[in-house]
């Protein structure tokens, strides 16, 4: 999977956000392909150095690499887009990831052959 990730500054206008945001998801979710979504609000930024105050994170997940590039060039992408641009007013990153995940069987089986392969080289 791939995935889009919006990750949003600290708006001024908070009810303005707000209204806007639903404007968003409304176009956004109109893009074809698009598999999952999931929101973050912020509840705690632990440090962000002296860049932006963190707000929200928005993560648009599809099947892969060609399917996101698509969705973006479709209308309901280009819409979506120019409308984030409009509402965020430009305080926004966005970035494309391949989505990975691991069960916690999956990752503490990882760490044991890892612990393994330690000790055997000793």
């Amino acid at each position: 999977m791939h995935k889009l990730i919006i990750l949003f500054d600290r708006p001024v206008d908070a009810a303005g956000f707000a209204s806007g945001w639903q404007t968003f998801l409304r176009l956004a979710e109109q893009m074809p392909g698009l598999r999952r979504e999931s929101v973050s609000l912020i509840e705690d930024a632990l440090y962000v150095g002296s860049g932006p105050r963190p707000y929200k994170i928005h993560e648009f997940y599809f099947d892969d690499r060609a399917a996101l590039d698509a969705a973006l060039a479709s209308a309901a992408g280009q819409q979506a887009g120019e409308w984030l641009h409009q509402f965020a007013d430009g305080k926004f990153v966005l970035l494309i990831a391949p989505h990975q995940e691991a069960t916690e069987k999956e990752f503490k089986k990882t760490v044991t052959q890892k612990k393994k392969a330690r000790a055997r080289s000793a």
